[in-house]
């Protein structure tokens, strides 16, 4: 495999040459602002950008052109990484070499790209009505289904009782208050101030002449050059004075628990692989510790689990429970970090967490979409770091580096999602 870098279309562009698929993937990355007044919009437009074109006006011409392009797929999808929004438009068609070396196939894929990016279903600035209405249907529907899905709901609701005043806190989503007066004009507008104000960032991946492809990368034309730099990754230094708990009664059988904890790692900090590590020994995986002491040897538990956020720079316990086992459960969790910060993490979780981040590591040169999210990582946070690299850096990492990750962790919020005769 080979990485290389250049300059197309007025824009860096990563090439990631391999032999080891099939298909070539051309994704197209739009870095804009992420916040709470453009999230809704922002979120309602990438559905829309998948529906239809101004030449290819219902979902099924838009399908059946694909189906042209030897089953070729698209997709948009946007999510955030701290204050940056980040939407990619992505296609990926067969290697022509497969299909008898068709010269006409990689050049008629772009100009149908091209025309995904820039030529929309609209008219007179706004999007079609029937296209609009129809998203804007699913995506409420899509909303209202958070409060459905207990999970989902509770992780919300902690982010708010946590961080109401931080980016944290916004759903990539969007919410209903703010989707119901959207008009098609002003979805318009957010899609123009993409294309003339966002970032733009270019990777192709797979079997093919770095030459031959800059020719014809041109046939996307030209993007806007905007060199202000994004926010993705947190700085911010936000101290714990006094851990808040939180309850909410709903009619639930199974109560969720959720613990919200401040770190001092971000994504760019030289702690970042030994963060990874921890959240993988303590609550990643099913051979974790909290897996393993929580749900194993008390039964406390009928899931437990934990996920770090290194851009907000936090750290999420969730665990699924019977709502009497509220406080052991929490302060078993509060314990269990407690350890590790003593340094008394055991050796075979050390080994064990290693092998699988180097595993899941290893399997990102199996996927076109995983190496292509893996580079533009690296460019978004400004690192220069191989899969191979970042493999020795797990490998090397010390229970020394570990416990210096674990002390910057702190608990800030916890929030119970309870049955209606929650009495604690």
């Amino acid at each position: 495999m080979e990485v290389a870098s250049a300059n197309s279309n007025n824009v860096k562009t990563m090439f990631i040459r391999t032999s080891k698929f099939k298909t070539i993937d051309i994704d197209i990355a739009f870095l804009g602002e992420f916040s709470r007044e453009t999230a809704t919009k922002r979120s309602l437009l990438t559905r829309l950008l998948t529906v239809a074109t101004n030449n290819y006006p219902s979902k099924k011409a838009l399908a059946n052109k694909l189906y042209n392009l030897y089953n070729a797929t698209l997709s948009v999808s946007t999510y955030p990484s701290y204050k940056t929004s980040i939407t990619v438009f992505n296609l990926s068609i067969v290697n022509p070499k497969y299909v008898g070396g068709d010269p006409s196939l990689l050049p008629e894929a772009l100009v149908f790209l091209r025309e995904v990016i820039f030529n929309p279903h609209t008219h007179a600035n706004a999007f079609a009505k029937k296209d609009f209405n129809e998203q804007k249907r699913i995506l409420r529907e899509n909303i209202k289904n958070i409060y459905n899905n207990k999970s989902r709901y509770a992780l919300r609701q902690l982010l708010k009782n946590m961080a109401p005043d931080e980016i944290i806190s916004v759903s990539s989503l969007g919410t209903i208050e703010d989707l119901d007066p959207l008009t098609p004009a002003d979805v318009y507008q957010t899609y123009m101030d993409m294309l003339e104000k966002e970032n733009v960032m270019i990777c192709v991946t797979g079997d093919f002449d770095g030459q031959e492809m800059l020719g014809h990368l041109r046939l996307l034309g030209d993007f806007k050059e905007n060199p202000k730099p994004e926010e993705t990754v947190s700085t911010e230094e936000i101290s714990v004075a006094k851990v808040r708990e939180f309850v909410e009664k709903q009619n639930v059988n199974q109560a969720k628990l959720l613990m919200g904890f401040r770190t001092d790692v971000n994504t760019k900090s030289e702690k970042f692989p030994a963060s990874l590590l921890f959240n993988t020994i303590f609550g990643g995986t099913f051979t974790s510790a909290l897996m393993r002491v929580v749900r194993e040897e008390r039964s406390l538990a009928y899931y437990i689990a934990s996920q770090i956020i290194n851009e907000v720079k936090i750290l999420i316990v969730t665990a699924g429970i019977d709502q009497n086992n509220y406080q052991l459960t929490s302060d078993l969790v509060i314990k269990q970090l407690e350890l590790y910060k003593d340094g008394r993490i055991a050796d075979d979780l050390i080994s064990i967490g290693k092998e699988n981040i180097i595993n899941e590591l290893l399997e990102i040169e199996d996927s076109p979409q995983k190496l292509s999210a893996f580079q533009l990582r690296n460019y978004l946070h400004g690192l220069d770091v191989t899969i191979p690299e970042m493999v020795e850096k797990i490998k090397n990492i010390t229970k020394e580096e570990l416990v210096e990750v674990v002390r910057g962790i702190n608990l800030d919020t916890v929030f119970l999602l309870a049955g209606e005769d929650y009495n604690g």
